[in-house]
């Protein structure tokens, strides 16, 4: 029994001593998460403007080339489609790859190793 509350007594030292590192790693893992997350949407951000500006400037080069010919109304409803194809693989890429690891993730991975040294020294 005395060595039972030995045992939690240092359990106990050794997750207070490492309570300040525990908090240090999350802070600095929010700040990392901060900043990866501003330069992903600033990316976003001008991709999605010069992509906008390219789909505008192809659908008026389509029906410009058509203009003089009878399949104008035919370009006209082709670059509609154009735009609604486009817009709806943009948003299906967006949700595939716009994943993000679980925040805290290295907190939770510090503990399990603190957690797995603490139960082999028991």
């Amino acid at each position: 029994m005395l060595s039972a509350l030995h045992k939690s007594k240092q359990i106990y030292v050794i997750a207070l001593e490492r309570f300040g590192d525990y908090f240090d790693l999350l802070r600095v893992e929010m700040k990392i998460r901060e900043q990866q997350l501003a330069i992903r949407l600033a990316g976003f951000a001008v991709a999605a403007l010069f992509t906008l500006l390219a789909t505008i400037f192809l659908g008026i080069a389509i029906i410009v080339s058509f203009w003089s010919t009878d399949y104008r109304a035919w370009a006209a409803w082709f670059v509609v489609v154009l735009y609604g194809a486009i817009a709806g693989f943009c948003f299906n890429m967006c949700i595939k790859h716009f994943h993000s690891p679980p925040l805290g993730a290295t907190l939770r991975n510090e503990l399990q190793r603190d957690i797995n040294a603490i139960k082999e020294s028991i």
